[in-house]
């Protein structure tokens, strides 16, 4: 509750804001997420936001959403890592559409693993 009520006070959210936030930032709902913060921003904020913990379903998926519909692209296991907390917001089609070289690699990253 007090997350959600932090970033209610910002009509925008520049990746500066989306870095101070930390773990607050589990207080954007997915609407201002859509609206409110460009693609750009979150890929500017990703290693902020791949750290926090307790991201709904609705909340990651959105983000890596507009991460990938703005250029964001999985082709190595570091690039998945980058996601850090955001990886449960892949869909299952695009987890399988990677190779397993790009999943091992991941998995052999301490970051990643936890």
């Amino acid at each position: 509750q007090v997350a959600s009520s932090l970033v209610r006070k910002f009509e925008r959210f520049p990746p500066m804001v989306l870095r101070a936030l930390g773990q607050a930032a589990v207080g954007l709902s997915a609407s201002n997420i859509e609206n409110s913060i460009s693609g750009q921003d979150l890929k500017a904020a990703l290693p902020a936001l791949s750290e926090v913990r307790g991201w709904s379903p609705e909340q990651s998926s959105t983000i890596v959403n507009k991460l990938l519909s703005s250029g964001y692209q999985i082709l190595d296991g570091q690039s998945l890592a980058r996601l850090g907390s955001l990886v449960a917001g892949l869909n299952s089609s695009t987890l399988r559409s990677l190779s397993p070289e790009v999943i091992l690699e991941a998995i052999k990253l301490p970051e990643f693993v936890q």
